[in-house]
């Protein structure tokens, strides 16, 4: 008997959906990386609503995981 159950990116908790969040996905010359991407960022970012939004405790995670200047006060404008 399998009891291993498929694990899909949006039944992911919020930080290991950012750990695994394809940064570059808008550099990627083939459009099913793009799209896959683009498709994470947003259950990221619909995690992060229902959760209340951004905390700094999010942002700092989101400023570990990405590179360089991929970091979430670039993208969002936060204020903190």
């Amino acid at each position: 008997m399998n009891t291993n159950k498929t694990i899909y990116y949006d039944d992911l908790p919020i930080k290991e959906m950012i750990k695994q969040h394809d940064f570059t996905y808008c550099m990627a010359d083939d459009g099913r990386a793009y799209k896959r991407g683009r498709n994470q960022r947003t259950i990221i970012n619909n995690k992060v609503e229902e959760l209340g939004g951004w905390s700094e405790e999010l942002v700092n995670y989101w400023n570990e995981c990405a590179p360089g200047d991929m970091e979430v006060n670039n993208m969002f404008k936060m204020k903190l």
